[in-house]
């Protein structure tokens, strides 16, 4: 199997978990455990540009189809989508380093780093739109740091169990 059929099929059971297991968990009202954006994740560096805003608002879409919410996991998904070439080049010391088909991905310190900086963004992007005031601020921050830890806590599950094992 190639690199792009590897990411289909983990879009695929990304998806799965995501709309029919994680949606269902309700955990009470300060935590969401969202790991559909680890699709994002996990593109090849050479995905830039229209092609990967288009990718991260169609993953959205789809969650906000899934989920009966009106477009806020399209806006977080697309601008996650639209700072992952900042946050690659933040984070990478050199772009060469990173490599066209994405070896520096399976650093897991690296890996967290990244994962840990875009789901914080996802997830105050996520946060503020639904509550979509500044009124209860304290509670809206302490929605975004417990969505934040357990969803990430989930996407390293997924990168040690899915991706890890797959890539040896």
């Amino acid at each position: 199997m190639n690199s792009s059929q590897y990411y289909y099929v983990h879009l695929l059971i990304i998806g799965l978990i995501q709309i029919v297991i994680l949606n269902n968990v309700h955990l009470g009202s300060y935590f969401y455990i969202n790991i559909y954006m680890l699709a994002l994740y996990i593109l090849p560096h050479k995905v830039k540009g229209i092609p990967l805003l288009l990718i991260g608002f169609g993953t959205g879409i789809l969650m906000d189809m899934a989920s009966h919410t009106a477009g806020i996991h399209a806006a977080a998904s697309t601008l996650v989508a639209y700072t992952r070439p900042y946050f690659l080049r933040g984070i990478t010391e050199g772009a060469e380093e990173y490599g066209q088909d994405g070896h520096r991905m399976l650093e897991a310190g690296w890996f967290f780093r990244y994962s840990l900086l875009s789901t914080f963004l996802f997830h105050l992007v996520l946060v503020l739109m639904e509550a979509f005031s500044f009124r209860d601020i304290g509670i809206s921050l302490l929605r975004i740091v417990s969505s934040t830890f357990i969803s990430e806590v989930f996407v390293m599950l997924y990168y040690f169990i899915g991706l890890k094992r797959l890539t040896k």
